[in-house]
């Protein structure tokens, strides 16, 4: 672990004496309504790269943005369009230092995509720079009473990175996202505190004759449980398009050798179409492991969205269904004898925010205006087995002011193991 942060130190800041600086040159896990503008771009037929594994190079997608004419797009596809391409400007030239401040009353916070809430207060200070091949980062975190009870300096959020053509490679504390959904990723989310990790990627420009865009990302990390020795964790997967409009995904995961129900297996899919201003989705995530017995089920997500609007708002909702009860003796969301799971990541599991064996219908409703504003409403409800029910609800309002921009919650979470059922979220950024 020191190695790691010793490495990004000392590597970043010989690049920053050394070259002029830049914005990020990844679209990272953390912005759901730009994800958002590229699910409509990609289920419009306008843009073929995989996008259901994140962080994505913006070099992916750069030729096929270039291509594309607004004048023959509907409302739609014109904001999309629109804030892409606005998210790229200030990636290539925008601003390149970052603050940060969150703060929360709640420790049971209830999740979005993209949080990353992992402590009732944090301060962060990040400054990103890269050159003709690199790129780097260095982020402080200064955090107030962390959950998980310690760290309360950190470096999550830096990188390392280098790109050699359609290769790229990483040393970074950047959170992975795979897979279609929204609510509940059954592997990787920004649900718990980022892995260390060394990461290979591989994103052809030009793919072999018959075949369509595709990644393959690969990582080695080093995770932190909080109680057990199974610290290094690997990971594989490989996405791309099959037919039209249809995007797949396989990823692999194993935590430790001699242990065969701490690997598994996902497959993904996600399709969609448009009609006039209208955008459609289904998708699915199931998940198993090498030890699935007759008695055990497989993990799994199904989902639906639908959005809709002008040149200037856009309209989504989403709704989904996740199965994360997956019996006596599979995968990481199952416990060992003293009722603890091996796979966690300080203390979280690092796919779905939802509880370990559970079945979660969740909704979201949200609204995204040009000018960066929006609204987000998300429920969702729990049913535990052998226990009571958990029910969650999220408002958020998300505002520029000036240079900046605030993000104020208010959520309400009614389970029998929680005392305080309201909570606050505060959230403020600013980059110059």
């Amino acid at each position: 672990m020191r190695f790691i942060k010793h490495t990004y130190l000392a590597a970043a800041l010989c690049v920053a004496a050394a070259s002029p600086s830049y914005a990020s040159v990844w679209i990272e896990a953390s912005d759901v309504e730009l994800r958002n503008s590229l699910i409509v771009l990609a289920e419009s037929g306008l843009i073929e790269t995989p996008i259901q594994q994140y962080p994505v190079a913006w070099k992916s997608i750069l030729p096929q943005l270039d291509a594309l004419d607004p004048s023959e797009l509907s409302n739609t596809q014109k904001l999309a369009l629109q804030h892409v391409r606005h998210s790229l400007s200030q990636a290539q030239s925008g601003p390149k230092t970052r603050w940060y401040i969150a703060a929360t009353d709640s420790e049971n916070a209830v999740l979005d995509y993209g949080d990353d809430i992992y402590e009732e207060g944090k301060i962060s200070l990040s400054r990103t720079m890269h050159g003709e091949r690199w790129a780097a980062r260095v982020q402080v975190n200064y955090r107030q009473d962390p959950f998980e009870g310690d760290h309360k300096k950190t470096l999550d959020g830096s990188y390392l990175a280098y790109n050699l053509n359609d290769w790229s490679f990483s040393v970074d504390t950047l959170p992975l996202r795979w897979g279609p959904a929204e609510h509940s990723s059954l592997l990787f989310s920004n649900n718990a505190r980022p892995i260390p990790k060394v990461r290979v990627d591989y994103a052809p420009d030009y793919p072999p004759a018959g075949m369509a865009p595709f990644k393959i990302s690969l990582f080695s990390g080093y995770q932190d449980d909080g109680y057990s020795q199974h610290y290094q964790v690997h990971g594989i997967r490989f996405s791309s398009q099959f037919l039209s409009k249809l995007w797949f995904g396989i990823s692999a995961i194993e935590q430790r050798e001699d242990t065969i129900s701490n690997r598994m297996l996902t497959a993904d899919a996600r399709t969609g179409f448009n009609w006039g201003k209208h955008q459609f989705s289904a998708y699915a995530e199931i998940g198993i492991d090498k030890q699935l017995e007759s008695d055990d089920k497989p993990a799994y997500t199904l989902g639906g969205q639908w959005m809709m609007g002008s040149d200037s708002v856009r309209h989504s909702v989403t709704v989904e269904y996740s199965q994360l009860d997956g019996g006596n003796e599979h995968d990481f969301y199952s416990t060992n004898n003293a009722g603890r799971q091996y796979f966690l990541s300080h203390q979280r599991n690092p796919g779905s925010p939802f509880p370990k064996g559970s079945q979660t219908a969740s909704f979201s409703y949200r609204q995204f205006s040009n000018d960066g504003s929006a609204w987000t409403v998300l429920v969702s409800r729990s049913n535990n087995d052998g226990s009571d029910s958990t029910s969650r609800a999220l408002i958020r309002r998300t505002q520029p002011v000036w240079d900046s921009l605030v993000r104020l919650s208010v959520q309400y979470l009614d389970s029998p193991m929680i005392d305080q059922d309201v909570g606050v979220q505060f959230s403020w950024e600013w980059r110059f």
